[in-house]
């Protein structure tokens, strides 16, 4: 509570606005302007004429270095939606020209320059500021920089950011103003002179309010662009901003400087009473009335007019231009990937950073581990229980049957609920660094799966051992070996089922959508059993399609395939031959091997399924894109 407590300290002004040296000197940047020039954006909706609304409407604006922006309106003003498609998070759809630097911009280039902090204080679990801060400097900076100059990048930056006394907290235990500060450390670390942040005030007291304001004039005053999408500032805080860019229903009504827009309104017969703060008093004005948006957006002709205090500044855009361009010249190189286009490491280097990060995060929620490993041993115990000493009993042979498709549903439920519930919020972290370039959706996957294996092995083969054992099936190593490849094979599939539902819908659609395409494979896997081989074709060909089909005959191949006959404690067991309970179930011939490959090959098509759902999610151009078409389709279709 001490940490938190002093994380709330007004930031010591003196010792934090020295210039970034180590960070200016490893990560030269230039200083970058975005100008946008007639921006319309468009969406799809029935409701309104010729089927399309606009969001945007042609609005034009420059954003300068070294100055602090804040994309003002009333909410649906259109301010995120302009924060989008100037961070490049969203283009499809879009129509104008956005330049940095006088230059068309470039989306490749344009992403190594830029860092987007988004609304929500997203940062990983379970890691200290300090392990949080390496790990991003170690996927974000070049590998050919020392370890020694990446700590000296880290250390400017907490220092800058005030984040010391905090430095050895875990993230879960950071108070609101330090998670919002830490967001932005970890994108300052590969020293990016674009910082688009969205609406970062929200859910913070008025301390901390100030605080992080007073923080992004810091970070602007390094010759950085930033620009924050605010709904409404404080009224002590307004005039902290170099530029403001009020927006009302897709419109610009009014863009300079704040200390210029009273004498704007006033120039419009809008006299800004004594009562009301200018920022508050627009925002009522276009709230008030549609008329007056007209009026506002003419007199600053939609943003192309600025009534900012220009500045003196010897800034010199072409060579500014250059040097953005240099900077990456190394890229354009024979030789060179896209991999070394878009990212600052390779492959490989971020498959171990995330790889050991996910071990550390995993080794480090005790309740997570707990929760798992009793989970499989009370199920273990319960099943186990259930069946128990029926394995040899002939009598008991259709409850062995039972057995195995209690088993099954064990694997099944287990691991695709578990990936269900957890991986959505995975997923909102993933959207961050993913988007700001920290390391590619390949690299991140394979780590994801590899790490999980570990766990899963140890559960699934303690579950495994302790319901073989319980129920008294034949202790032979080959057949116990089988049936544990098939729990693994079935864990691994119905996990990557679970990550391609958790990539797809948040936590409350997933557990709808979960349990009814698990509950239709269940149906699947247990139809026609002991209808022999009276099974209809086209049944057949859809029992196919359920993975727990194969599980099932696995398993039962498992346990009653090239075995003696089993002990019968009854006058007459009709099953005392184990190969004729195979043969009811229209199982005869069936082997583990062949049911474990196929079981194998479910498994590799989920997990491509999950990770192509994962980059869908991933990449909301391509879902607007989807979108965007399919609506010109339908509407080209029309009558």
């Amino acid at each position: 509570m001490e940490t938190i407590a002093n994380a709330e300290e007004p930031f010591l002004a003196s010792s934090r606005q020295q210039p970034l040296r180590q960070l200016n000197r490893i990560a030269k940047r230039p200083p970058v302007d975005i100008e946008f020039q007639d921006l319309t954006y468009s969406v799809p909706d029935s409701n309104c004429k010729g089927g399309w609304r606009q969001l945007l409407k042609s609005v034009n604006g420059t954003f300068r270095s070294g100055e602090l922006t804040a994309i003002m309106g009333p909410s649906g003003a259109g301010k995120s939606t302009l924060l989008n498609i100037l961070a490049g998070y969203v283009t499809t759809g879009v129509k104008g020209s956005i330049k940095i630097n006088k230059r068309p911009r470039e989306m490749k280039l344009f992403n190594k320059l830029s860092s987007y902090i988004m609304q929500e204080d997203l940062v990983q679990p379970r890691l200290s500021v300090r392990e949080s801060m390496v790990i991003a400097a170690k996927l974000k900076l070049s590998s050919t920089i020392s370890i020694k100059e990446k700590m000296a990048v880290i250390d400017e930056v907490i220092n800058l950011l005030g984040l010391e006394k905090c430095l050895d907290t875990r993230t879960e235990y950071l108070s609101g103003g330090q998670r919002r500060r830490l967001t932005v450390a970890l994108e300052l670390v590969n020293n990016p002179p674009v910082i688009f942040l969205d609406e970062p005030t929200t859910g913070l007291d008025n301390v901390a309010i100030k605080q992080c304001i007073e923080l992004l004039e810091k970070i602007t005053r390094l010759d950085r662009t930033v620009i924050c999408t605010i709904h409404q500032p404080p009224a002590s805080l307004f005039q902290n901003f170099d530029q403001v860019y009020v927006m009302a229903n897709g419109y610009c009504v009014y863009n300079g400087s704040p200390n210029q827009l009273v004498q704007f309104m006033s120039g419009a017969d809008f006299i800004c009473p004594p009562t009301s703060t200018p920022a508050d008093y627009i925002i009522e004005l276009v709230q008030s009335n549609p008329d007056n948006i007209n009026i506002l957006q003419t007199h600053i002709q939609n943003g192309k007019c600025n009534m900012k205090e220009r500045k003196t500044t010897t800034k010199n855009f072409v060579n500014d231009t250059f040097e953005l361009y240099e900077i990456y010249q190394d890229t354009t190189q024979a030789g060179s990937t896209q991999q070394d286009i878009i990212f600052q490491t390779s492959f490989w280097t971020q498959f171990n950073i995330l790889l050991c990060r996910m071990l550390l995060q995993m080794r480090r929620n005790r309740s997570m581990l707990n929760i798992q490993f009793f989970h499989h041993l009370i199920s273990g115990l319960l099943i186990g229980g259930i069946f128990l000493g029926t394995g040899n009993d002939a009598s008991q042979s259709m409850s062995v049957f039972k057995y195995c498709i209690s088993v099954n549903v064990f694997f099944m439920y287990t691991y695709v609920m578990a990936p269900v519930l957890l991986f959505p919020l995975e997923v909102k972290l993933l959207k961050r660094e993913y988007f700001n370039r920290w390391y590619s959706l390949k690299a991140y996957y394979m780590a994801l799966s590899i790490a999980s294996l570990p766990l899963l092995i140890v559960n699934v083969l303690m579950f495994a051992f302790i319901v073989y054992v319980l129920v008294d099936l034949p202790w032979e190593p080959d057949r116990f070996a089988w049936f544990c490849a098939l729990g693994l094979a079935l864990s691994m599939c119905s996990q990557g089922l679970g990550y391609a539902i958790g990539a797809s819908f948040d936590i409350l659609n997933g557990s709808v959508v979960a349990p009814h395409i698990l509950a239709l494979l269940l149906a699947l896997a247990v139809y026609g059993m002991g209808y022999r081989a009276g099974i209809e074709p086209l049944m057949k060909v859809l029992i196919s399609t359920s993975y727990l089909r194969f599980g099932l005959v696995g398993f039962s191949a498992t346990l009653f395939n090239d075995r003696k006959p089993m002990e019968c404690f009854e006058m007459y067991c009709h099953y005392r031959r184990p190969e004729l309970v195979l043969m009811d179930m229209g199982m005869t011939d069936t082997k583990p091997s062949n049911q474990f490959v196929i079981i194998m090959g479910f498994m590799f098509f989920f997990r491509l399924l999950s990770y192509l759902l994962l980059k869908y999610t991933m990449t909301s151009e391509l879902r607007n894109t989807i979108a965007h078409y399919a609506t010109k389709i339908v509407r080209q279709k029309e009558p």
